[in-house]
């Protein structure tokens, strides 16, 4: 049956999705994470409500914090390899951050890292959870999915762009 399933708390690795097989073939606890858009494709763990859990930060703490950096207002869309943690996502709207203040729009950003080298590097976590509907993409198809999480400080990033 399908439960939360808390994967990262304080900064270390708790669990996994897991379906059926997969957790059969790792020795692990299932997740009941297995989902498929029709009975055209085979089920695969997949994401379904997942979200960064609100941190004790304020908006405002975060951005005066920053001498110079992006604030990432609204992402776009974006992909990631599972094999490598490997990601890219455009920033739909974007302005830069000048010694605490949010300035001028940027415009063809794109935040591009890997998972396991971005996610120590996150300083503050804002009090601010929003989430959001979504759509995921997978060798099963493409479900629904709710995705969302607070304001984040990210010490280091690359940003790419035109």
């Amino acid at each position: 049956p399908s439960k939360r399933t808390v994967l990262i708390e304080n900064g270390v690795l708790k669990s996994y999705l897991s379906d059926r097989i997969g957790a059969k073939q790792v020795e692990m606890e299932r997740t009941g994470s297995a989902r498929r858009e029709s009975y055209k494709f085979a089920p695969v763990s997949r994401m379904r409500n997942t979200f960064i859990d609100n941190g004790k930060d304020s908006f405002d703490d975060m951005i005066a914090s920053v001498d110079f950096g992006l604030f990432a207002k609204k992402m776009g869309g974006g992909s990631v390899n599972p094999a490598t943690g490997e990601f890219n996502f455009a920033v739909q709207e974007g302005y830069a951050i000048r010694k605490g203040k949010i300035a001028e729009p940027v415009r063809g950003a794109t935040l591009i890292g890997k998972g396991f080298e971005v996610l120590p590097r996150i300083s503050m976590i804002g009090n601010d959870l929003e989430l959001a509907a979504g759509m995921c993409g997978a060798s099963s198809g493409w479900v629904p999915t709710t995705v969302g999480q607070p304001s984040l400080k990210i010490d280091s990033i690359l940003v790419g762009g035109r």
